[in-house]
């Protein structure tokens, strides 16, 4: 089936290789805070091609490009112990804690264990780095006491506003404009980095607008730093 559906895409690339669909698989934060800008760019370029993005968990955009519903997926999590996928990194982002500001930790020094003294609202199991953020606590043995966990960034920001407790999120997902009523602190020397990448099918064969679309991502992975 793979092998009929590369020779009809070479086909239809051969013909016009301005015009096609292109189905993007992807999470929600990296869909509302990361690729508006390569998509818009991309979409000057290749007017012709129409976008579908599919939002879903880390394991289903697995599936969804063994399954021929994605052309590439954006990724951080359970990627790398994937034989069949061909993987470039993207870019690098850090976590950030964002509280309201009469918060305790909206102010003074930021430690882990400071943290671990209040309820936590962050990213639910294989999503948006929280394997990083388990980790850099479990390292200094201690324990987050998370009261709240979500796959979407404006939903535990929606909670911390309430006043539930802090939240752990991205850093690129914080808006010094939108979330002005919210305090932010860089968590970037307590919780490891994480690496989004692009991740599509070694067999499977992506037209040039597809192509062209990756080298947009990773141009403007490389212009931000979160």
């Amino acid at each position: 089936m793979s092998a009929k559906a590369n020779i009809q895409h070479i086909a239809a690339d051969f013909l016009d290789s301005s015009k096609g669909t292109l189905h993007i698989a992807t999470t929600h934060t990296q869909a509302k805070y990361f690729l508006p800008k390569p998509i818009a760019r991309f979409r000057k370029k290749y007017p012709g091609v129409n976008i579908y993005m599919v939002q879903a968990s880390p394991e289903q955009l697995i599936d969804q490009l063994h399954n021929r519903k994605a052309d590439v997926a954006i990724c951080t999590e359970r990627v790398d112990l994937i034989p069949d996928l061909i993987l470039k990194k993207c870019y690098e982002w850090s976590h950030s804690l964002i509280v309201p500001p009469d918060h305790p930790l909206a102010e003074g020094p930021i430690t882990l264990e400071r943290i671990s003294k209040y309820p936590i609202l962050t990213y639910s199991l294989g999503y948006t780095g929280r394997s990083n953020i388990e980790s850099a606590f479990k390292q200094a043995d201690l324990e987050l006491d998370i009261i709240l966990a979500a796959s979407d960034t404006d939903v535990i920001k929606t909670y911390v506003r309430l006043g539930l407790g802090a939240g752990i999120i991205a850093g690129m997902a914080y808006d010094p404009i939108v979330d002005k009523d919210l305090v932010a602190r860089d968590l970037s020397n307590l919780i490891p980095r994480s690496n989004t990448k692009i991740a599509y099918l070694k067999h499977n064969y992506l037209p040039l607008y597809s192509q062209h679309f990756i080298d947009e991502m990773l141009i403007a992975g490389k212009e931000n730093s979160y």
